[in-house]
């Protein structure tokens, strides 16, 4: 059993491109949800449960209400989850270095919120939602394949 030798060189020595543009990546899109999640909560009087229920959730809802074929209970459901739904993967990028569960998470998130806007004719909205879809899938390809994990015998 060789061991590889372990590079003594700093990480911002041993980086490549790729691993630098990921991580580029990686901390806008992780500050990118965590702004969009907490920015829900940001009232007048700083962050507050009440401020997101009473004042930006009707807000929210009220063109998908009118708007479009969704029952109210999902639209409801989808717009109170959200907010957090945001903050959780913003963390996740955050932390999960290059893992690919939370990029697709995002990913996903992304598409949902794209078809939200479809629907009421939101048309610059879905294409801003697709330029961070963009930025997700450059994250994806940056992470790579990695292999499956086998089990020795």
């Amino acid at each position: 059993m060789n061991p590889t030798p372990i590079d003594p060189r700093p990480f911002w020595i041993r980086w490549g491109s790729r691993d630098w543009a990921f991580f580029l990546l990686q901390i806008f899109l992780g500050f990118r949800f965590l702004c969009a999640g907490l920015g829900k909560f940001h009232g007048s009087q700083g962050l507050s449960f009440q401020h997101f229920y009473t004042q930006v959730m009707p807000a929210l809802s009220q063109p998908f209400l009118e708007k479009t074929f969704l029952p109210a209970w999902s639209v409801q459901l989808y717009l109170g989850a959200l907010p957090y739904a945001e903050i959780l993967l913003g963390a996740g990028i955050l932390v999960a270095g290059k893992n690919r569960g939370p990029l697709l998470l995002a990913g996903f998130l992304y598409v949902s919120l794209a078809f939200g806007q479809m629907l009421i004719g939101g048309h610059t909205t879905v294409a801003d939602i697709g330029i961070h879809l963009g930025l997700v899938v450059a994250a994806l390809l940056l992470v790579g394949d990695q292999p499956a994990a086998t089990t020795a015998r």
